[in-house]
């Protein structure tokens, strides 16, 4: 799709062929104006992730990215300024979080190493999860060279429940034991549960909500009933086809719609430099509607299904 804006400026949405993405062609971020941005608004929730290519955001772009999309908001599993992140000493805004396996004088300069990271929404522990993340490559191993990021269709793994499993996890609800990420002091508070099914405001559709991969319940479950209940919802939902998986290139931008997604990361070499920088927009406390069981599936999930067993990376 093409779309033509005031000044001569053209943006292309170029859907990804996988469950979910498109890649936004002909964005200048320096000159965005308010036609533009609705443009770019309704691809991210008709496609659920936005891929931008050969970017050179900074830190202080990628934070004044982030409000287009919501409130802007800090990481909450720490403060920016603490010595672990390096914010303070490299000058970065105080909403954005560095993620990445560099040190300087033996200090880490960001969060999670190069290890792998397992499927997860962001800070799905929290009562008010953030509604987009924003990720920008400074740098990142070469091709082939691991730390590549998985993103999941929470929309479409949802629609394919059987009926069965739908209905026994309608007005269930998951929370965390606990967080690897505790929150620093004065951050949001932390949820109590969130819906397995949630609405989404914006596109009134559901989705399946699981927050961690490890270390959640379902509420009102025996240990063993959950245990096999979340078993079943991870097995059903982390299929090849309701995924996306990003090989990182220095300069690429992706906005992705945390409601309704997962995604995991994989490793790479310790020897590779990768450092990327994050930011959030706020969200709201995730809800299920009284028909949640009944809502419209999401059309980028019909999308698929008309195309299933297509896939890219």
């Amino acid at each position: 799709m093409t779309v033509s804006l005031p000044a001569h400026t053209r943006i292309d949405v170029v859907p990804i062929a996988a469950a979910l993405g498109a890649e936004i062609r002909g964005v200048n971020f320096a000159q965005l104006d308010a036609a533009a941005f609705k443009t770019i608004h309704d691809a991210w929730l008709s496609h659920i992730l936005l891929v931008f290519r050969g970017q050179s955001l900074g830190a202080a772009e990628l934070a004044a990215l982030a409000p287009l999309f919501g409130a802007p908001r800090a990481a909450p599993h720490r403060s920016p300024y603490a010595p672990s992140t390096m914010n303070a000493a490299r000058g970065l805004p105080a909403t954005i979080t560095v993620v990445s396996n560099l040190a300087v004088d033996g200090n880490a300069i960001g969060i999670l190493g190069n290890r792998d990271v397992a499927w997860h929404s962001d800070f799905s522990y929290q009562a008010a999860p953030p509604a987009a993340s924003l990720l920008a490559a400074i740098e990142a191993p070469p091709r082939g060279g691991g730390g590549n990021t998985h993103f999941l269709n929470a929309y479409a793994a949802f629609d394919a429940l059987p009926a069965e499993l739908r209905q026994r996890i309608a007005g269930k609800t998951i929370a965390d034991h606990d967080a690897d990420d505790e929150p620093a002091t004065g951050a949001a508070p932390r949820a109590q549960g969130h819906p397995l099914i949630c609405t989404h405001p914006a596109t009134g559709c559901s989705s399946l909500f699981l927050g961690r991969r490890h270390g959640t319940y379902v509420c009102g479950c025996t240990p063993a009933e959950s245990v096999d209940l979340l078993g079943r919802l991870w097995e059903a939902c982390v299929q090849q086809r309701f995924c996306y998986e990003h090989a990182w290139s220095i300069g690429d931008i992706v906005v992705w719609d945390n409601r309704c997604t997962l995604h995991r990361r994989d490793a790479f070499d310790a020897a590779s430099r990768r450092l990327l920088y994050a930011a959030y927009a706020a969200g709201h406390s995730p809800y299920a509607a009284p028909d949640a069981l009944r809502c419209p599936a999401h059309p980028r999930s019909l999308l698929f299904a008309l195309e299933c067993g297509v896939s890219a990376t």
